[in-house]
């Protein structure tokens, strides 16, 4: 394709220094050419820098495929954080966001920028595969062809998909952006969320498009470490989760009344996730608890407005407070104590 548009590809890494060489690999094998390569560096504490600086000062081969490396070293701030001090220093035409623990399919980025170009869309989402954390870039069986199947989806549209869960998950790693949106509105991550971080990226992008084309392809590896938050025991840092889903709330009840019964819902589902997690935890902060429980509450009637929530979610929700009443039995029926206090991420609504 001649006139390749550019993409800056962002890669946020702390203490990745043992997934880097799949991370290179992923990289160095895309077929698409015209790439800006931003590596930042978050406050690594093992040797993630100096191999991200090795990597960039001796690629021969990057220099030939029109390919720009990047690397940015900075204090730690966050995953968030990170992705926007990349972001700030793009000037690619579109924007990819690559976890350098994943791996990506050789034909990820160039199947994703042809989609968008091919059906004048501003968004580009694929199909991913979960997989463990325990094979070799080499290992992967990369399928060579795919079918053409695709699905376009107006803002509405999109938008009730992504907070329903229903086609396209909270990741940004499986989607392409125009730099020019993200640009002329403004949108970053939120820079204290430290857990469901994408979900405001992706529904303030979601607010300003046209038209998204979703491609029927397993082009990215999401690979599932047993140490990473979301696969631990409950954690505190899970409830960062609130800065998004509230501000989501907050928005959309002003200026996108639209998916307004779509973000209730979607903070109802993630309710019943965190209750679960509580749960099986020693978490004891009854103030939090209930704020929870009022959130779960809060959300269920507007469930009837929401087409596009799976139907076990549905019958799930409505029963949920009392299961987990029932489950939490003394923290959730216990009177806050002083020392019981909200988190910010929940003191926005």
């Amino acid at each position: 394709m001649k006139n390749q548009p550019k993409v800056s590809v962002v890669v946020p890494c702390f203490n990745m220094q043992n997934y880097l060489p799949n991370c290179f690999k992923s990289l160095q094998n895309q077929t698409y050419d015209n790439l800006e390569i931003i590596f930042v560096n978050d406050g690594s504490t093992d040797n993630t820098l100096q191999e991200l600086k090795t990597f960039c000062t001796s690629n021969p081969s990057f220099v030939c495929k029109n390919l720009r490396l990047k690397l940015i070293d900075q204090p730690n701030g966050g995953l968030s954080n990170a992705r926007n001090s990349g972001l700030k220093q793009a000037t690619g035409d579109y924007i990819y966001f690559f976890d350098p623990d994943d791996i990506l399919h050789p034909q990820a980025i160039k199947s994703l920028v042809n989609a968008v170009l091919q059906n004048n869309a501003d968004i580009a989402v694929c199909k991913f595969v979960r997989t463990k954390d325990n094979k070799k870039y080499e290992n992967y069986k990369f399928k060579k062809r795919f079918g053409n199947k695709v699905e376009f989806f107006d803002k509405i549209q999109a938008t009730e998909q992504y907070l329903s869960q229903n086609k396209f998950d909270y990741c940004v790693w499986n989607k392409i952006y125009s730099a020019k949106i993200l640009k002329d509105n403004n949108i970053f991550f939120i820079d204290n969320c430290r857990y469901g971080e994408d979900t405001n990226f992706n529904y303030l992008y979601l607010k300003h498009i046209n038209k998204l084309v979703y491609i029927h392809k397993n082009l990215y590896f999401y690979v599932q470490r047993k140490n990473s938050l979301f696969h631990q025991n409950f954690n505190p840092n899970r409830l960062d989760a609130f800065y998004c889903l509230n501000s989501n709330i907050k928005d959309s009840k002003q200026s996108f009344p639209e998916v307004y019964s779509q973000t209730m819902a979607l903070r109802s589902m993630v309710c019943c996730e965190i209750l679960f997690s509580i749960y099986k935890s020693p978490y004891a902060n009854t103030a939090v608890i209930s704020k929870i429980l009022e959130y779960l509450n809060a959300g269920i009637p507007h469930l009837k407005k929401c087409r596009r929530i799976a139907l076990y979610r549905r019958v799930l929700i409505p029963i949920a407070p009392t299961i987990a009443r029932l489950l939490l039995g003394k923290r959730a029926k216990a009177k806050p104590r002083k020392s019981d206090k909200l988190p910010p991420s929940m003191q926005i609504l």
